[in-house]
């Protein structure tokens, strides 16, 4: 009796003692989010991801001995758009950066190009969705300062006199209250109501344009520059691209007019007036043409673009700024030691991937390779996308597990055979990160980030499973891996739970609390519910 009571009361003791601790980790996770929150005033709307455009222009030209030069424009970063990760890669060419008109130029100088070369030059973009709210009652002024003259005056292609112009301008205005804003968005309203978009690749004039009733963007913004300045505002043409997911050849144009001190942007083709969306990226002022290069030469151009979710900047500037507990001040010391914050996301992300393998293991019931290998895995995988990931893994436990069967029959002891599939598994990275630089998959030549001593334990364990159960267990038990890993991919790689654990660390705290409770989980696993799903109805019954 003495012993069963002293069993019962050892029980209780570690029953309050696990009830204390998911409680204490719970009051101080719930303290610090909340003192975040309500005294320190962390904006929870901070923390939703917002899309970022890797943008690399590539310039293809084939020359005949002679000197080239090419140019483009770079876009500039501002209050609106912020541009970072430039890098640029063209061996026959020098390139040169310089500052002209307010634009920023990309030059290529070549000197006896001989053959086909590629000229590439590559950022990383963001831009924010500004709109602006113009007061009713501002009329046009009078006069403006000397360095908006030149905005007001006809040029080529821009005839701001011309009296086809003048008399469509008084047509459409003649009803409209001569304020600022009921002219401007007559003026859209004309533009994009009455005129046709038209996919012109040639120069479009402002009077071709009003003639034909028709145009593509620079018809229409030539239009719009020539019909405002007639009416005394200044404006301006801007060029830039649309970012999208994808290639394309295509550039835009669109109009900014002076009001109230500041350049208000109009789009008469995609309908924006008084506003400019967030994949609007401009790369230049004026009328220009975006790429110059040396005449009777084979010349290409394209736009790759690649979009993703990123964490807000205004988020880790703030994080950066607090005194608080976050990752992001983390981040600063280690980065004093080296550390990349990329490291610091994946360390911060690796817990989360673990929680989805305990519960696929624990709760569904599906076997594994190694108890966290799915959530390294996923973790390496984030440089080389999910699916080359994926293709990277299982060349490399298959191939690693042909050697060491080979190697069995060889006799070999335990020590010497498993340094020899290190070795081997370290030969076949180095392969898959040639073949990937030398065919441009740039994403597999990043598998030499897998953990390479747990990919070589691992295939020794696909190999004893194939001796052991069969093949058809082993292959169970790998796809079974590839489903957690692509599961911990989708969790570690979700910018949403990057951003929460960034400014609240403490939620790691929730985590461990979590697998204290799955610690505990004595119920049915899904797979087994589905093995004995007849036998439990018919329990039932």
């Amino acid at each position: 009796i003495i012993f069963q009571e002293s069993i019962a009361m050892k029980q209780l003791k570690k029953r309050l003692a696990y009830q204390i601790t998911i409680l204490l980790l719970l009051c101080v996770s719930a303290g610090l989010i909340s003192y975040k929150l309500f005294v320190l005033d962390y904006s929870l709307a901070g923390l939703v991801p917002v899309p970022g455009y890797t943008v690399e222009i590539k310039m293809d030209v084939t020359g005949h001995g002679e000197d080239i030069e090419m140019s483009t424009y770079l876009p500039l970063g501002d209050d609106r758009q912020r541009i970072s990760d430039e890098q640029s890669n063209a061996e026959a060419f020098v390139a040169q950066i310089r500052l002209e008109a307010g634009n920023r130029i990309l030059s290529w100088h070549g000197t006896g190009v001989e053959g086909l070369h590629s000229a590439t030059y590559s950022y990383f973009a963001q831009a924010d969705h500004i709109a602006y709210e113009i007061d009713p009652a501002l009329r046009v002024p009078k006069s403006y300062p000397s360095h908006l003259q030149r905005y007001l005056e006809a040029e080529e292609g821009i005839e701001v006199a011309d009296p086809l112009i003048t008399a469509e301008l008084a047509k459409i205005t003649a009803d409209k209250e001569q304020t600022l804003l009921q002219l401007l968005s007559t003026l859209h309203r004309s533009l994009q109501d009455d005129y046709e978009n038209r996919n012109f690749s040639g120069f479009t004039s402002a009077l071709t344009t009003l003639k034909l009733k028709e145009a593509s963007c620079n018809g229409k913004s030539r239009l719009f520059v020539a019909m405002a300045r007639s009416l005394g505002i200044p404006a301006r043409l801007v060029g830039g691209i649309i970012l999208e997911d994808g290639s394309k050849r295509t550039s835009h144009q669109w109009v900014e007019a002076y009001v109230g001190g500041h350049w208000v942007p109009f789009d008469a083709i995609n309908d924006h007036a008084f506003e400019i969306p967030a994949n609007y990226l401009t790369l230049y002022y004026g009328d220009k043409v975006l790429f110059k290069h040396t005449a009777n030469i084979n010349f290409q151009y394209r736009f790759d673009i690649d979009k993703k979710l990123v964490p807000r900047q205004s988020l880790a500037q703030a994080l950066s700024d607090s005194a608080s507990i976050n990752a992001m001040n983390v981040y600063w010391t280690f980065e004093q030691i080296g550390i990349s914050q990329n490291l610091l996301q994946i360390i911060l992300m690796i817990p989360l991937g673990a929680l989805v393998v305990v519960i696929f293991r624990n709760v569904i019931g599906l076997e594994t390779f190694g108890t966290f290998l799915p959530a390294l895995i996923a973790a390496a995988s984030r440089e080389t996308g999910l699916l080359w990931g994926l293709v990277g893994f299982f060349l490399i436990i298959f191939v690693s597990s042909l050697i060491r069967k080979f190697l069995d029959w060889m006799g070999l002891l335990h020590s010497p055979k498993m340094a020899i599939m290190l070795t081997v598994v370290v030969i076949l990275i180095l392969a898959m990160t040639i073949v990937g630089v030398n065919l441009s998959l740039f994403e597999l030549a990043h598998v030499s980030l897998f953990p390479i001593a747990i990919l070589a334990i691992t295939a020794e364990r696909f190999a004893l499973i194939e001796i052991e159960q069969g093949m058809k267990k082993a292959l169970a038990i790998s796809v079974m891996t590839a489903v957690v890993i692509a599961a911990s991919y989708a969790v570690m790689s979700s910018l949403f739970l990057q951003s929460m654990i960034l400014a609240f660390p403490e939620l790691l705290l929730i985590v461990i609390i979590m697998n204290l409770w799955l610690g505990k989980w004595i119920g049915l696993r899904l797979s087994e519910f589905v093995r004995f799903r007849k036998l439990i109805f018919k329990g039932r019954e």
